[in-house]
């Protein structure tokens, strides 16, 4: 949006490091005026000469009118950086050299500023900086600040540029298009590390001309028969990944899912990988639903397929923030038994941190027997690294052992899942969207489904 400068007739003026060493000559010769009382007038026309300088050069400051254009975008990925592009037009004929800062929001970080910009004489510079948030929600980007100086270089002037713009952080969108981008390419496993098993596929595709290498088994005699081809040439069976099966998320927003790690919440984490995986069955074919739930239900989207799946989730899930209240795990599995009737792969989101949690999803998996559930659970980093620490402080042998004990209780825990036929991944925040894509895309070369 392009803005011109506005200001009033005596606000912004700051007084450069070479006006501060002008004075310094009148004020020294004031000084030697208490020797030699002949120089105090010399002291004074040097004074008002500097005053009339500051004031000429002040004037012609005054005259100064900039054009700025910022592109700021819209829609920010949270924990990801954004471009800011900003663009100046100097109408003088001289060359400016201009200080630019902006006002951002307090869950923004900036890389880039101040940002310094020599504008030539009646013509146009361009720069950019960058500037990421961490957490999700609607902000607002306050106005940016430019300092430039006067022709003789005793003055600066900072002004504002008028005016505020709207951004909405939401999670990391960005990832989809990644993704995008590699199917594009064909180079999915870049991002997957998954490889396509043979023989896994389940699903009649069409039938084609049998080729050196195919199976036996997918010989169609009487597809051959029919065809009439020469020389007998068998006609096989193509196959491809089932498709249109149901996958839910059940997504946590309770006090555990509070826990940051870089700067983002464990539920911020997890939203990342919810998206992308979602995004990822729906290309396949898939149909993606929601359960989010703290104390109460927050959200409930029926599963879902098509292209326009991925928005619609997106849209849900924006407005989710982690509440300090202790999550219903109960009504959610309930409502996960009255909504879905059809054997689906469900991934829960949390993360089990006391005996009477873990107890009760204990036996809520046991009353899941109906879908496969994949429990997707967030390791502590700092409870590891309190375990590797060096023991240089007398209290550290004490966290070490505490520490051991709470990660061989989560594995006990979560061996307990494994028996009920629960697939666990036990992972950092910061590899919950690989993991959790390969395990997806593992599940369907299996047929785990």
């Amino acid at each position: 949006m392009s803005e011109r400068l506005q200001w009033g007739w005596l606000g912004g003026y700051v007084p450069t490091r070479a006006a501060v060493y002008a004075w310094t000559v009148p004020c020294g010769i004031s000084a030697l005026s208490l020797v030699n009382p002949s120089l105090f007038w010399v002291a004074i026309g040097l004074d008002l000469a500097l005053v009339l300088l500051f004031c000429i050069d002040g004037l012609r400051l005054q005259q100064v009118e900039l054009g700025l254009k910022r592109d700021l975008p819209r829609i920010w990925s949270a924990g990801r950086p954004e471009r800011v592009h900003v663009r100046i037009h100097n109408p003088l004929r001289r060359s400016l050299d201009i200080e630019l800062e902006q006002s951002l929001f307090s869950d923004a970080r900036e890389d880039g500023l101040p940002l310094r910009l020599r504008v030539p004489a009646q013509g146009m510079a361009e720069g950019s900086y960058r500037v990421m948030a961490a957490r999700r929600g609607r902000y607002r980007v306050g106005p940016q600040h430019l300092r430039y100086g006067s022709p003789w270089g005793l003055w600066q002037r900072q002004v504002d540029v008028l005016g505020e713009e709207e951004v909405q952080v939401w999670p990391d969108v960005k990832a989809l298009a990644e993704y995008d981008l590699l199917a594009r390419s064909n180079r999915q496993g870049l991002l997957t590390r998954t490889s396509r098993r043979p023989g896994s596929e389940s699903e009649f595709d069409r039938l084609r001309p049998y080729q050196h290498g195919d199976e036996y088994r997918l010989v169609d005699w009487k597809a051959t028969a029919r065809s009439g081809t020469r020389e007998g040439q068998p006609v096989v069976r193509q196959l491809r990944q089932a498709t249109d099966q149901n996958l839910i998320f059940l997504l946590d927003c309770g006090r555990t899912m509070t826990a940051e790690t870089d700067g983002r919440s464990a539920l911020d984490y997890a939203l990342d990988a919810l998206l992308l995986v979602s995004h990822v069955a729906a290309r396949k074919g898939d149909k993606a639903g929601l359960i989010a739930f703290d104390q109460k239900i927050r959200a409930w989207l029926p599963p879902t397929g098509g292209p326009s799946s991925s928005r619609t989730l997106l849209r849900t899930v924006c407005d989710l923030h982690p509440t300090l209240e202790e999550p219903d795990y109960a009504e959610a599995f309930s409502l996960l038994r009255a909504r879905v009737k059809r054997r689906c792969l469900v991934m829960l989101f949390s993360n089990v941190v006391d005996e009477s949690t873990a107890d009760l999803l204990e036996k809520l998996f046991a009353t899941a027997h109906r879908h496969l559930l994949v429990w997707v659970n967030m390791r502590d980093p700092g409870v590891e690294a309190m375990l590797e620490a060096a023991p240089d402080r007398p209290e550290a042998p004490w966290e070490r052992g505490a520490a051991a004990e709470v990660l061989v209780w989560r594995r006990r825990v979560l061996e307990k899942a494994e028996a009920h036929g629960v697939l666990v991944l036990d992972v950092v925040p910061q590899q919950f969207t690989p993991a959790l894509l390969e395990r997806y895309l593992d599940i369907k070369a299996r047929q785990l489904l």
